[in-house]
């Protein structure tokens, strides 16, 4: 029996140049530029001190009904449930919290590449300071204990966990499949959308939201990657710090958002009467297996995934279409601007 086709119903996005897709693209073809100082915390002494940021950002907007019950996640996992309640409305699947038209919950799964939420810190780095033993230069770890457990928040705890924002979408739109997170780095979004398509084609689902969501602009997550030197420092010029093809590239800018898909069964959409936006046709994953920091040099990693996700779509790149177009319209490169 032939693997069902795939296909796009719905789409989201939450970026620092709009709220929507609509938005957002309108600012892409005009060329704007979301790059700015840091506001998110006093990143004044930071040796980067910009980012692309989310402003203005109110889930109620999105979800007004639900918007309450979910005030406590984190702001990747927000994002999350914004772009996915816009991914969800365009399919056709209804309203968040309500029961999905025309699919049953089991078989609608989860596949995202969302990374740890942010740490509550104030208390955090107060509990490391009360339980820190100055004379013996140590850890007490009773203290500790009492201070965290004055302190720290159950709720914030657990918001911090990589797979909160799973947990959300799920009570969010009633997803009871197969639910699954990633953590791959600068790949995790796309490669949650191939690992949702796969599930889709053996048949454990008939539908998946995927895609990914994720804010690192808070201290930790800056301060890592200044001291792997892989941000920009840019600091007199931010606006054009982000030049990932350009030989003067110093890094990359930091950046959050959302971005969201609704797969499904080609068959699945047609029963709904829904409209496929696009269609999936091949999926190719790797690991280099070389350094955390570094690609492999002669790029063996990403010929692997290329040509494992253009065999299974059945395409040639050596070979033109039937029309004389080239075999590959575009080529989306990660652009980290790192050397």
């Amino acid at each position: 029996m032939p693997s069902p086709r795939v296909v796009i119903t719905g789409m989201g996005w939450i970026t620092p140049l709009g709220h929507d897709i609509d938005a957002a693209w309108a600012r892409l073809l005009a060329g704007d530029n979301a790059v700015g100082p840091v506001t998110h915390f006093d990143a004044s002494s930071f040796a980067t001190n910009f980012a692309a940021e989310v402003k203005d950002f109110d889930l109620a907007h999105h979800m007004p009904a639900l918007a309450d019950r979910h005030a406590q996640a984190g702001l990747g996992t927000r994002m999350a449930l914004a772009a996915a309640a816009q991914a969800w409305r365009q399919a056709g699947l209804g309203e968040p919290g309500a029961p999905p038209r025309g699919l049953a919950p089991h078989r609608i799964g989860m596949y995202l590449g969302a990374g740890e939420g942010s740490l509550d810190y104030e208390s955090f780095w107060a509990t490391n300071l009360a339980g820190w033993n100055t004379q013996e230069r140590r850890l007490d770890a009773p203290a500790w204990a009492a201070s965290s457990y004055q302190r720290m928040s159950p709720v914030r705890e657990l918001e911090q966990e990589p797979n909160a924002a799973l947990a959300h979408l799920a009570a969010a739109f009633a997803c009871r499949g197969p639910s699954l997170n990633c953590m791959t780095a600068c790949a995790a979004g796309t490669q949650s959308i191939g690992e949702a398509y796969e599930i889709i084609r053996r048949g454990d689902a008939d539908a998946m939201l995927a895609g990914g969501a994720h804010s690192m602009i808070h201290p930790l997550g800056m301060t890592g990657f200044i001291r792997l030197t892989a941000m920009s420092t840019r600091r007199d010029d931010p606006a054009h710090a982000a030049r990932p093809f350009d030989k003067t590239r110093d890094g990359f800018v930091m950046g959050e958002g959302a971005g969201i898909v609704i797969l499904e069964s080609l068959d699945s959409a047609r029963k709904r009467g829904a409209t496929p936006l696009a269609e999936l046709a091949g999926f190719g994953s790797s690991a280099d297996a070389f350094r955390i920091t570094d690609m492999q040099p002669d790029g063996k990693g990403a010929v692997a995934a290329m040509s494992a996700a253009l065999r299974q779509a059945g395409i040639n790149p050596t070979e033109p279409r039937a029309d004389g177009r080239p075999p590959v319209d575009y080529i989306s490169a990660p652009g980290t601007g790192t050397k």
